[in-house]
């Protein structure tokens, strides 16, 4: 059956979602639909009756569209017009919906939602059962049986591809960008036009308008702004990768399942309207393609520390139920950073079939509503959870009956522990007791900035924004921009309980994000050791130690980084026991002597590093990135301290020669990224949180002289979100005029991190290391003071937030003025 009823560009007025500017307004949509019917009988007899009246259709759907629906996404907007448009007439069998919104988007022609519903679909049958007539033959009532059946089976089967999925419609996305092999080219931005169809599994879009859910990934916005991104950042020389690109990350990074990409450049024919590709891409598309490009570097590891978990750790989780929870915390009384360590750890083995899978970073925040009391902590939690809506809020409200809060006081006041359900699924209720999403997080900086750590776009439906969009308009419009500011603990606390009077904690929190810090913090180096490269030997009795590390922190150490395993190129490992014994004898004894500065025991170890937190240490500093023991980072999970997490491969006596790259590429920059974002997925996966995680890029680990100069050179992209390959080829190609299509071409790499770096706070060790050697010609570590100045310097403008160094007080003079040039803009 080809038979259909047409009527095409109907224009209403609605509220349905937001405009352009993210604005709740009255906008044009444009409505096509093509109702699929016989006209047999009608074009046989020319009788209305026989006839589906497309004028009438219009009036439904207008009637609907022009409503007060309260719908927020196409797709369930074009859900109502398509019942509206069925329930004309029994004769009405399947219908074709195309809703457009020419005001979605400020630099796309339009974005429409594209289904296809068959009356069986739409309204749950196909209508009363066909009834003989009483002077009606059997014969005749089986054969006017056979024709409807056959009718609705072939509306069933008419639309092809749109019977089985549904489509969201991106048409003529217009940016600029570099694009093209020719000299001309590579110096202009010229404008693409870009087609994006989201392809979604039908099933995701089926039922009433009226529950407008929509998965997180059908937000056409979130996969726009991503895609606008990469494309004006973006200089490819070919059209074929630039498509590809968009692909990549339309399905890896806003998680759609299919897309179709189609990038026109208008200027590429003197005679032609375009040039153009056109593909299609699912995400095990590029799964496939990057494990096939990149392979694991040949580092050895240790067992998993997942796997060291207890079994009863196991069988948790194997009983955990699949709902997806994000938890906020805040607390501003007692001693706030353990309060959240104590309200995770309960989160996760104390909540009934649940387990915390994921949180943020920790921050900072100014009270609000009631602001004559003391700042919060605030974070997220993603946990995965069997239990019900309601049945989780009666849990968390245990919870903090538990740690101490005091129910009584008044609204909005200070608390010991605040636990609030953000989201839950993908569901919408409101209840008395429980709104979800939460019913202010719009408005709550506080809120929406942990939760963006964990996933900017999940989508809030009832506003039609992802947290992240909704975050971004929070931090332009807000009249007070310090008011949420990210910390990392440099000394956990050490009270034993919280207390319910006012703030009062011994942890040590810093400011360490490029938009907050102001100041250099510098880690001190005492090697209690024999054979260190630059001082071995220099302090291995008790009472040098401790002097020096007295004096150390006269000179402006904010952290001491104890050390009684040498990691020299080439070093032996001494074992756990001798390394205790250098270590744990002085941190006892600079504790005794009231220096309080934070310690830091640098070991891969698990022993060594236990042992030195039982007696004083506070942060644990691991070369290996917890890769050489496995038992590692579940200590620092249980102990609850801040991880500075480096990125090497072998190990001392090895390393030296692990530093080709070439299966990156020959990038190092890239292969650290994705070796230590893999570590980093270990550590969060065995329970530690982020906000306790420093990273640290390992140089002279595993890496020859000039890596270290480029990575200096090119720090910033340790923790970007994306990096751009190398354009060294490609400025060769340019003095040449070759065509350039070499390897390593301008354009964003292809990564599949195991974990986004992002924000994590950055250790730089570069003290008199050989490299500076190699660049100076001063073959003594102690005479390379002022060129460890100038990597210093190179490392407070990359944005490291703490340099690792041996003379202090002459760094702390260079830092304090590169603080000023770099950090206080």
């Amino acid at each position: 059956m080809s038979d259909k009823i047409i009527f095409r560009d109907l224009q209403v007025r609605t509220v349905l979602g937001n405009d352009s500017w993210e604005r709740k307004k009255q906008q044009p949509l444009l409505i096509t639909a093509e109702i699929h019917t016989s006209i047999a009988s009608a074009g046989k007899t020319d009788k209305v009756t026989e006839s589906v009246h497309y004028g009438i259709a219009c009036k439904r759907a207008t009637s609907f569209a022009e409503s007060n629906h309260k719908l927020h996404s196409l797709e369930a907007f074009a859900e109502g017009i398509a019942k509206a448009c069925l329930g004309v007439t029994n004769r009405a069998l399947a219908v074709h919906i195309i809703a457009r919104k020419p005001r979605a988007l400020l630099h796309a022609e339009y974005a429409g939602v594209e289904i296809f519903r068959t009356r069986k679909e739409a309204l749950g049958s196909w209508g009363d059962d066909l009834a003989q007539e009483g002077d009606e033959a059997d014969d005749e009532f089986a054969r006017r049986k056979a024709l409807v059946d056959a009718e609705r089976a072939a509306a069933e089967a008419e639309a092809g591809r749109l019977a089985q999925e549904d489509r969201i419609i991106v048409k003529t996305l217009s940016l600029s960008t570099i694009i093209g092999v020719n000299l001309w080219e590579r110096h202009y931005k010229q404008l693409v036009h870009i087609d994006l169809v989201l392809h979604m599994a039908k099933s995701a879009g089926l039922g009433a308008p009226e529950s407008d859910k929509v998965p997180r990934y059908r937000n056409f916005r979130t996969v726009v702004d991503a895609v606008t991104d990469l494309v004006e950042k973006s200089s490819y020389r070919t059209v074929e990768a630039l498509a590809t690109a968009i692909a990549r990350t339309a399905t890896k990074q806003c998680k759609v399942p299919k897309i179709t990409v189609r990038v026109e450049k208008p200027s590429a024919l003197m005679f032609a309207a375009c040039s153009a590709v056109e593909i299609t891409r699912v995400l095990g598309d590029y799964a496939a393609m990057s494990s096939a490009a990149v392979s694991v570097a040949p580092t050895p590891r240790a067992a998993s520390p997942v796997a060291a978990a207890s079994s009863d750790d196991a069988d948790k989780a194997a009983k955990s139920g699949t709902h997806s929870a994000y938890i906020a915390l805040g607390t501003n009384l007692g001693n706030r950073l353990e309060n959240m360590h104590q309200a995770l750890h309960r989160l996760n083995t104390d909540l009934p079939n649940s387990h915390v899978v994921e949180s943020s970073f920790l921050y900072q925040t100014a009270p609000m509503y009631v602001t004559d009391q003391p700042a919060f902590l605030n974070a997220a939690c993603l946990v995965k959870t069997g239990l019900e809506p309601l049945a989780l809020l009666d849990e968390l409200k245990r919870i903090e009956a538990e740690m101490g809060r005091d129910f009584g006081m008044y609204r909005n006041g200070p608390r010991i522990m605040d636990l609030d359900i953000l989201f839950y699924d993908e569901i919408d209720m409101q209840t008395e007791r429980l709104t979800i999403p939460h019913a202010l997080l719009h408005e709550r900086r506080f809120q929406l900035g942990p939760l963006c750590d964990i996933d900017s776009d999940l989508m809030h439906h009832r506003l039609g924004k992802t947290t992240g969009a909704l975050f971004r308009h929070l931090t332009t419009h807000s009249d007070a921009p310090d008011d949420i500011v990210r910390v990392t603990p440099l000394r956990a606390s050490t009270d034993a309980g919280s207390g319910a009077g006012e703030c009062n904690e011994s942890a040590i929190l810093k400011a360490l994000s490029p938009s907050s810090q102001k100041e250099t913090v510098f880690m001190g180096i005492l090697n209690c050791t024999p054979d260190s490269f630059s001082d071995g030997g220099d302090f291995a009795t008790l009472d040098l130690a401790v002097e020096h590390a007295a004096a150390l922190t006269k000179s402006g150490a904010d952290i001491l980084d104890i050390g009684g395993q040498s990691t020299r190129p080439g070093a032996t490992q001494v074992g756990v026991d001798e390394e205790i014994r250098r270590v744990v004898p002085v941190i006892q004894r600079i504790r005794e002597l009231g220096i309080t500065t934070p310690i830091s025991i640098d070991t891969f170890y698990a022993e060594v590093a236990a042992a030195a937190l039982d007696v004083g240490a506070d942060i644990v500093n691991d070369v290996s990135g917890g890769s050489f023991d496995a038992k590692m980072l579940p200590l620092v999970a249980r102990r609850q301290c801040p991880y500075v997490m480096m990125h090497m491969r072998g190990d001392p006596s090895t390393m030296a020669k692990m530093n080709d790259y070439g299966e990156y590429g020959g990038d190092v920059v890239r292969g650290t990224r994705f070796e230590l974002a893999q570590r980093v997925r270990a550590a969060l996966d065995c329970g530690v949180p982020r906000w306790n995680i420093i990273l640290d890029p390992g140089i002279g680990f595993a890496k020859e002289g000039a890596q270290n100069f480029e990575f200096l050179r090119r720090l910033p992209e340790l923790t970007a979100r994306n990096i751009r390959a190398s354009a060294k080829n490609a400025t060769a190609s340019l003095a040449t005029g070759s065509a350039g299509h070499e390897e390593g071409e301008e354009g964003f790499i292809d990564e599949d991190l195991a974990t986004g770096l992002a924000n994590y706070p950055v250790l730089v060790g570069s003290s008199r290391k050989r490299f500076i050697g190699q660049a100076t010609g001063k073959t003594e570590a102690k005479d390379r003071v002022w060129g460890t100045a100038a990597t210093v310097t190179a490392a407070i403008q990359g944005g490291a937030s703490i340099v690792r160094i041996h003379d202090v007080a002459e760094m702390v003079d260079v830092a304090r003025v590169s603080d000023h040039i770099y950090r206080r803009k």
